[in-house]
C-alpha cells in the first residue's frame, strides 16, 4: 500500500515580471482506504497541487515522499518512469483514441512506456472492464460508447497497471448526473479496496457526498481538511 506525503509543499509561478505564489506551504498525507476530494474554486491551487502530486510539476519549496522515498527533485527521466509505473491518471475528457478498440485503448497504458504487453493482458483487461460495467465492450470503438462508458474505459486504462496512486482531475464535470454517479461509485469502490491512494480534484458539488475526506483550498491555502461524518463535511454537502 502506498503513502504519499507532502511536507511544506509550495509553488510559485512567474508572469514574466514577478513571481507569484499560487500554492502556499502545504502539509498533507494521503493513504489508501479513503476517497480524498480536493475542492475549491478556480484559482484555488487544487490543480497545481494535483500536478505536483503527479510529478508533473516540481514544487518551489518543500518535500514530497512516495512510500518514504523522496521524489521531490527526481531528474525528468526518473520522474517520468515513476509516473508511468506507479501512477494512474483520469482526466475530465477520457482521451480515448478513435480508430482503436476499447481493449486497444486500455493496452496503451503499456505501449506508452515502450513496454511489451504482458502475458494474460486480454483476460486481465476483460475482467477489469467487466468490473467497471463494460463487459463485452472490448472490441468496440469509442464512438459507440456513451460519455460515461468512455470515462469508465479511461479508468480501466489507468488501473490496468495496478498503480499505487490514482489521480483524477474533474472526472465527472463533463458527464450527466447518472453517468457521473456511476463513475463516482466506481472511484469510491476503488478507494475503499485499500490498495491505492485515490485523489479526486473537483469543484462539482455532486462529488462531495462520495468523499471520505474533503480537503478545501482557497487562494492557494488549505482552509479545511475533514473526514466523512464530521460537521464540516456535512455542511459542505448540504
Amino acid at each position: 500500500m502506498a503513502t504519499l506525503t507532502l511536507e511544506a509543499i509550495a509553488r510559485d509561478f512567474s508572469d514574466g515580471r514577478q513571481m507569484r505564489r499560487v500554492l502556499f506551504p502545504t502539509d498533507l498525507v494521503f493513504t489508501p482506504g479513503e476517497l480524498t476530494v480536493l475542492a475549491g474554486p478556480s484559482g484555488s491551487g487544487k490543480t497545481t497541487l494535483l500536478s505536483i502530486m503527479g510529478l508533473v510539476l516540481r514544487p518551489s519549496e518543500g518535500r514530497m515522499r512516495l512510500d518514504g522515498q523522496d521524489v521531490t527533485a527526481l531528474p525528468d527521466e526518473a520522474a517520468a518512469a515513476l509516473r508511468l509505473s506507479r501512477y494512474g491518471f483520469v482526466f475530465q475528457q477520457p482521451m480515448l483514441i478513435e480508430g482503436l478498440s476499447v481493449l486497444e485503448n486500455v493496452r496503451l497504458a503499456f505501449s506508452v512506456q515502450g513496454a511489451r504487453t504482458p502475458a494474460g493482458f486480454r483476460k486481465q483487461a476483460e475482467e477489469l472492464l467487466a468490473s467497471l460495467g463494460l463487459a463485452g465492450t472490448g472490441h468496440m470503438q469509442p464512438r459507440l460508447l456513451s460519455g460515461g462508458m468512455k470515462q469508465r474505459a479511461s479508468i480501466a486504462r489507468a488501473l490496468i497497471k495496478e498503480p499505487s496512486v490514482l489521480l483524477c482531475d474533474e472526472p465527472t464535470s463533463a458527464l450527466d448526473a447518472e453517468s457521473g454517479q456511476t463513475v463516482l461509485e466506481i472511484l469510491k469502490r476503488i478507494a475503499l479496496e485499500g490498495e491505492r491512494v485515490v485523489v479526486v480534484v473537483s469543484h462539482d458539488a455532486r462529488v462531495f457526498p462520495y468523499a471520505d475526506r474533503l480537503v478545501k483550498l482557497e487562494n492557494g491555502r488549505v482552509v479545511s481538511d475533514t473526514r466523512e461524518g464530521s460537521p464540516a463535511v456535512q455542511e459542505t454537502v448540504a
